[in-house]
């Protein structure tokens, strides 16, 4: 027997006693050594139900002294709970055996007609099918639980019948009403954007034909507002026996701040990867020898340095400074990274085949989103042509000084001379006699060295 290895507790609600030791003299060869408990009215079936004690299976009889016909079939099955109710009924109530199927029961017997192994055949089926539906329950409770924890969208595709099912996602996440959710196919397809249709059919061909069971898109999906929203859809075939797709179920998981997220990064790198200036990202740490290692540098860095990708990643930008680089900029530099400050300093590096170029480097710290830091980016532009523009002019404006020295003392010798020689020409002290040639000569003289000195300050002022 089928039962053989278990012991069954079984209760049997039967008014009727001859009835009810048939069926317990038919259990006693259909399972070993069963538990049977006998109840001829719903009061003291009640009481068994109700109790501590559990069933493994429930036989009712539709009519009781106290109780009959649907209201006792509903609260016996309701007292029972999980247990299988198998009913008990004669030709007459055949046709309301056949309805307590839709109220709950899960077999019904004709008394007429019982036999062991029709008794055998309905306890066990009753037994797995309540079972089975047991497993079923907890299976629906986890994935309800599952659903409601996600903020995922869950979709279940039913491909023969044309139908789609979500959870509370197609609300939350895209805004529609649960009455304006049309559960088919035809509705689920239409809020996918146009252009990605194509590419999603085209997919749902090839995992047809193939029989693959998983399946991975990205697409956009019409939110309630008209507004559409990036998704990474998940999704499990299920096939029958034949190999034939009859059912789908994925999660939608909306990925639009990351796509948006990816766009912005992507322009980012593309800003940086065409800027002018040289821009380099290095680890965090560490500040002591032999310094943070690069991690990223853009082509103007190449061609300002002469250093390539593969020569300068996992090296630190230490490997540019020399015997002419400034101790005072580097120690500003210093300090700054150690307490996280931005920072920003001039000094002389050196390129990969040795020549000298003045750099200026503007450094910031990168933190994750907890805050920490993870990262230093620095943004180097060559100075060199304006660093030799400004020694230009201070040459310049050094040789303009000398030559302002050069009319202040030199030029105002001669012409302090002169002047005297004039007074002297003009105003003689009385009954002095003045040789005028030699004041001539004396003059003469004075203008040459004048005419000397002017051209003097003519050659620095076209040198300058």
């Amino acid at each position: 027997m089928m039962f053989s290895q278990k012991t069954l507790d079984l209760l049997v609600i039967e008014d009727n006693l001859g009835d009810a030791l048939l069926i317990q003299e038919y259990l006693n060869d259909v399972a070993s050594v069963p538990k049977i408990a006998i109840a001829g009215t719903f009061a003291k079936a009640k009481g068994f139900l109700a109790g501590v004690h559990s069933f493994d299976a429930v036989f009712l009889d539709l009519s009781l002294p106290d109780h009959s016909g649907e209201d006792l079939v509903n609260e016996i099955v309701e007292l029972a709970g999980l247990t299988p109710v198998i009913v008990l009924t004669g030709y007459s109530n055949r046709e309301f055996g056949i309805k307590t199927l839709a109220l709950g029961v899960s077999d019904y017997l004709l008394k007429d007609e019982l036999d062991v192994s029709q008794l055998s055949k309905s306890l066990t089926y009753s037994i797995e099918r309540k079972r089975i539906e047991q497993k079923l329950i907890k299976s629906n409770e986890r994935y309800e639980i599952v659903a409601k924890a996600t903020s995922d969208t869950i979709w279940d595709w039913d491909i023969a019948n044309k139908t789609v099912v979500c959870n509370h996602g197609i609300n939350t996440v895209f805004g529609y009403p649960e009455e304006e959710v049309a559960q088919t196919e035809k509705w689920w397809r239409a809020r996918i954007h146009p252009d990605d249709y194509k590419n999603i059919v085209k997919a749902l061909v090839s995992i047809f034909k193939s029989g693959n069971s998983l399946l991975q898109l990205e697409y956009r999906f019409r939110c309630a507002d008209d507004s559409y929203k990036y998704v990474l859809d998940r999704a499990f075939l299920v096939l029958d026996d034949a190999k034939k797709p009859i059912r789908m179920i994925g999660a939608m998981q909306d990925i639009t701040s990351k796509k948006e997220e990816e766009h912005r990064l992507k322009l980012l790198e593309s800003v940086i990867a065409q800027a002018t200036d040289a821009v380099l990202i290095t680890e965090a740490e560490p500040m002591d020898e032999p310094g943070p290692r690069i991690v990223y540098i853009n082509e103007a860095f190449t061609k300002m340095t002469g250093y390539t990708r593969e020569e300068a990643i996992g090296k630190t930008p230490r490997m540019l400074q020399g015997s002419k680089s400034d101790e005072e900029e580097l120690k500003k530099l210093k300090v700054a990274m150690e307490n996280w400050q931005p920072c920003t300093i001039e000094l002389i590096n050196y390129k990969k085949n040795g020549d000298e170029f003045w750099i200026n480097i503007a450094i910031s710290p990168v933190a994750d989103s907890t805050g920490y830091f993870t990262h230093w980016i620095a943004v180097e532009r060559d100075v060199t042509d304006r660093r030799n523009y400004l020694q230009a002019i201070e040459s310049q404006n050094k040789k303009l000084k000398e030559i302002a020295w050069t009319q202040s003392h030199i030029v105002r010798a001669p012409v302090a001379r002169i002047m005297g020689l004039v007074n002297m020409l003009t105003e003689p002290f009385p009954g002095e006699v003045v040789d005028n040639t030699e004041l001539i000569n004396i003059i003469a003289d004075s203008a040459n060295e004048l005419d000397l000195i002017i051209r003097e300050i003519v050659q620095k002022t076209e040198n300058v």
